[in-house]
C-alpha cells in the first residue's frame, strides 16, 4: 500500500490505480492520514543495538517509501462560502482596477469617454456583487423574516381591496 501510494506521488502508475489497503486497523487509520485530504507527520522510533537490526532496517525502510508520499490537501469549504469568497475577491479587484484607471478620469469635458464608461460599469457590478454578498450573509433566521414580513403585507393589500 505504502508503495503504490509512493508511486503514485512520483507519478510512476496512473492517478487512478488501485491502492490495495488491508483490512487491518492500523491501515484503516492511515489510509486517512497517507491517502486521503490531510497533512501528515510520521515520526520513526528505531532501537539500537545488533539484536534489533532487522527491524530497525525494515522501519527504516518503511519510512522511506512513506517520506515519499505526496498529499495534496484541499480545504474543505461549503459552496456559500466559495461564492462569498470570489464575489469579495471580485469586488477587490474592481476597486483597484477603479483606483487604476479612475485616477485620471474626471468629471470635466476632458475625460475620455469609454474610459468613464468602463468606470460606471465597473462600479455598478461592483454594487451588484456587494448586494449579493450581503445577501448571502444574511442569516437563515432575517431571510424568513423577511419572507414573513412580505407575506403578511401582501395578506393586508389584499384584506383592503
Amino acid at each position: 500500500m505504502i508503495s503504490t501510494l509512493a508511486d503514485v506521488a512520483l507519478g510512476k502508475k496512473p492517478k487512478n490505480a488501485h491502492i490495495p489497503y488491508r483490512d487491518s486497523n492500523l491501515t484503516r487509520m492511515l489510509q486517512q492520514a497517507l491517502g486521503g485530504n490531510s497533512s501528515t507527520i510520521m515520526i520513526c522510533a528505531i532501537r539500537p543495538g545488533h539484536l534489533y537490526y532487522e527491524e530497525t532496517l525494515n522501519t527504516l525502510r518503511y519510512a522511506d517509501r512513506a517520506k515519499k508520499i505526496k498529499n495534496k490537501p484541499v480545504i474543505n469549504e461549503s459552496p456559500q462560502d466559495k461564492i462569498i469568497r470570489e464575489l469579495q475577491e471580485e469586488n477587490k479587484r474592481l476597486k483597484e482596477e477603479m483606483m487604476k484607471g479612475g485616477g485620471g478620469i474626471g468629471l470635466g469635458g476632458g475625460s475620455d469617454p469609454e474610459a468613464a464608461e468602463k468606470l460606471r460599469k465597473a462600479q455598478e457590478e461592483m454594487e451588484r456583487n456587494q448586494r449579493q454578498l450581503e445577501e448571502m450573509e444574511k442569516s437563515w433566521e432575517q431571510k424568513l423574516a423577511e419572507a414573513e414580513d412580505r407575506n403578511n403585507e401582501e395578506e393586508r393589500a389584499k384584506a383592503e381591496e
